[in-house]
């Protein structure tokens, strides 16, 4: 088969963002209507088996190879497509030998009598048909942040930008705390955002943490570190109070403290490798810059993959706790080793254990 050459007839929308790929493709969809709305043919082609994925590339063939009955232009939007991927059905042999058959009709579309868009929700780029498709196609990308280099601070500094430009001025751990209950869903940053504006009356405000924290909240293992951040900080008020709420939800008193002795270990590791000029810790708006000199890095745990451990946490963390020196949080570690074994032995009440441990760790 000839190289194929870029052509107009093939609009490409595609990205791990899958709120950003949906929003931007019927935007493309609507721009691309043609004169009768009969000549529109949507085809959604998320499947969960090969011969699903086998039909939905059989019905776009078919959709490009039949021409409107009173002529004009025709779209075919082939949306929600999940198998370009190396998921388990992109891999079968199956479904790449429909998708290679598939690429002699994609050259039929020029634009004018038929314009193919595709919105994928993943795309491997060094698969064979996805290949010659990108050859083809006016291509639009839309990728989520990668975890595995850095992506927290690129979600950051993407949710700080949408506040900013829906009119909201981000206060001090606003865009953290949103960062903690929605992770990478972009689709829902926009809702909560929505929601936000609503709750302090429009563009202008300045949205705080504890205002994320009432109209967004989050899952329960968000809950679990607005307590542990509140002890890091020292508020022994919200600290007791989130303690309650998750003792109320059945959490288990022991699981609490393995949680938070992960954060207060942190806050005594960071606390050190300060004091000792191994790290420096600095503030640039929203966000926590974390510099570590070789020596300070041999020091950091490694994950069991052997990677070290994440520095953006580690700074979050230091930089909640940085108002107590490094000998306080190992001192704390002693609390909650103490606490750890009354409760375990059975000597004491576990909820008021772990309240009277959490009261003296937040103590000045």
């Amino acid at each position: 088969m000839a190289t194929p050459s870029k052509t107009k007839g093939i609009l490409l929308i595609a990205g791990s963002d899958e709120a950003a790929v949906k929003k931007n493709a019927m935007a493309r969809s609507e721009a691309l209507q043609p004169s009768d709305p009969m000549n529109v043919e949507v085809i959604d082609a998320r499947v969960d088996t090969v011969d699903e994925a086998v039909a939905k590339i059989d019905e776009l063939r078919a959709a490009i190879l039949t021409l409107p009955f009173f002529g004009g232009g025709k779209l075919v939007w082939w949306k929600n497509v999940n198998f370009l991927d190396e998921g388990v059905v992109g891999r079968s042999a199956t479904v790449k030998d429909a998708l290679h058959a598939l690429l002699g009709d994609l050259e039929k579309a020029d634009g004018e009598s038929v314009t193919v868009l595709i919105s994928a929700l993943a795309l491997h780029k060094g698969k064979s048909f996805n290949k010659e498709l990108l050859k083809m196609a006016e291509t639009s990308h839309f990728d989520l942040p990668d975890v595995r280099k850095g992506g927290e601070r690129e979600m950051l500094q993407l949710i700080e930008d949408q506040l900013i430009q829906a009119g909201l001025k981000p206060g001090e751990g606003a865009v953290d705390r949103l960062f903690a209950s929605l992770g990478y869903n972009t689709g829902a940053l926009g809702v909560e955002i929505e929601k936000l504006l609503c709750y302090l009356g429009g563009p202008g405000a300045t949205v705080r943490r504890e205002d994320v924290q009432i109209m967004v909240g989050g899952k329960r293992d968000v809950l679990i570190w607005d307590f542990c951040d509140a002890v890091l900080m020292g508020d022994a008020r919200a600290a007791t109070y989130l303690l309650s709420q998750l003792l109320a939800q059945d959490e288990s008193e022991v699981g609490l403290l393995i949680m938070l002795s992960g954060q207060i270990r942190l806050a005594a590791l960071g606390g050190m490798l300060k004091e000792q000029g191994l790290m420096k810790v600095s503030k640039r708006g929203n966000f926590t810059n974390v510099e570590l000199t070789a020596a300070g890095e041999a020091i950091l745990p490694k994950k069991k993959s052997g990677e070290p451990i994440s520095t953006f946490n580690l700074g979050n963390v230091v930089s909640k706790s940085s108002h107590k020196p490094a000998k306080a949080w190992f001192r704390a570690i002693d609390v909650l080793h103490r606490a750890y074994r009354h409760i375990i032995g059975g000597t004491a009440d576990k909820v008021r254990t772990l309240e009277f441990a959490v009261i003296e760790l937040c103590a000045k």
